[in-house]
């Protein structure tokens, strides 16, 4: 052998094939984390949300949930209930009321969760859609 000072092209070309099964092992498992990071914090919104929904009924005179458009916009902004708004951790957007049917709270275009009311505002439901 020669007596050379840099490595052979067989050698380079090892290494390179040890970081590309090295990367196609890691990032597919990273991606997969991300997605269930965003997952949990949608669900521990969801929580959240559920959590101070039975803290104004439980505080308001008539015992009764926020009415669905502005007042449960409102609500969701209100820093009695919440330190800061609630924000979709897939989009990065405070969830709105929108008022379609049926009733649902929603971030950007995609719906994510499902808010329904009885006529007496005693009942609701929550429903954690993913996207």
């Amino acid at each position: 052998m020669k007596n050379s000072k840099g490595f052979s092209l067989i050698e380079l070309l090892a290494v390179i094939a040890i970081l590309a099964v090295l990367i196609a092992i890691a990032v597919p498992r990273y991606l997969d984390a991300v997605d269930e990071a965003r997952r949990n914090a949608q669900k521990q919104n969801v929580a959240i949300i559920r959590t101070a929904l039975e803290l104004y009924r439980h505080k308001a005179a008539d015992k009764k949930y926020p009415s669905a458009g502005n007042a449960f916009n409102d609500f969701l902004t209100n820093p009695e209930y919440f330190t800061e708004t609630p924000v979709c951790p897939y989009n990065n957007m405070e969830y709105t009321y929108t008022g379609s049917q049926p009733s649902s709270w929603t971030s950007g275009e995609a719906h994510y969760l499902l808010y329904v009311v009885n006529a007496a505002r005693t009942l609701y439901t929550i429903t954690y859609t993913a996207p």
